[in-house]
């Protein structure tokens, strides 16, 4: 009884049943567990390339076989120690990945006062959602930071009233998902095109 008990507090904040799609605050996800979109066509976790060793948060269709990645959080900073968390920080509301003590990356550039209501969920689409709770407003989503892949629901071209770009880049190489040498994007050229951008 006394050992069930130690085991139920260790793990309290880790993710082992399939099926959970969300990280509270306060909770954690490493290297062990996923988080799976609710009708499992997504799963979110950390996955390691052997040729390099290096380690990085990704997406992939869940009944991939290959685990082909439809994205990829830290495609320029991988990961080289052997722990490593996903966690909303308590004291900045961002999303981030932790090595250690220290934090190795802050996936979400939001700026948030509330940081005990955030939610990241990984929806059915493919999307990974950081979301504020008590209104439901979108902090940051990774459909908004794409890497080599345009799923369905996805944007490629640019907002005239914010700036933002969508662009798609291709991996350096089939071991290292740093920008390679293409690119794909829209880029107006006149004021026909202009009006084709897309404008949120």
């Amino acid at each position: 009884m006394i050992a069930l008990i130690i085991f139920i507090i260790l793990t309290a904040n880790h993710f082992s049943v399939t099926g959970v799609s969300t990280l509270k605050s306060g909770d954690q996800l490493n290297l062990t567990y996923h988080l799976i979109s609710p009708g499992s066509n997504f799963t979110l976790g950390f996955f390691t390339i052997p040729a390099t060793n290096n380690t990085y948060l990704g997406i992939w269709y869940t009944n991939d076989e290959q685990f082909k990645k439809v994205w990829v959080a830290n495609p320029s900073t991988p990961i080289i120690s052997s722990s490593a968390i996903v966690m909303i920080d308590q004291n900045t509301g961002k999303l981030i990945i932790a090595t250690g003590e220290s934090t190795h990356l802050n996936v979400s550039d939001n700026q948030s006062g509330d940081t005990f209501n955030l939610t990241a969920t990984l929806q059915d689409n493919g999307n990974f959602q950081l979301i504020n709770e008590s209104d439901d407003q979108i902090l940051w989503q990774s459909f908004d930071h794409p890497i080599n892949v345009l799923l369905p629901g996805m944007k490629l071209g640019s907002n005239l009233k914010t700036g933002r770009n969508w662009i798609l880049t291709s991996w350096l190489s089939d071991e290292i998902p740093d920008s390679g040498a293409f690119t794909l994007s829209w880029e107006p050229n006149g004021e026909d095109d202009q009006r084709s951008t897309i404008l949120d």
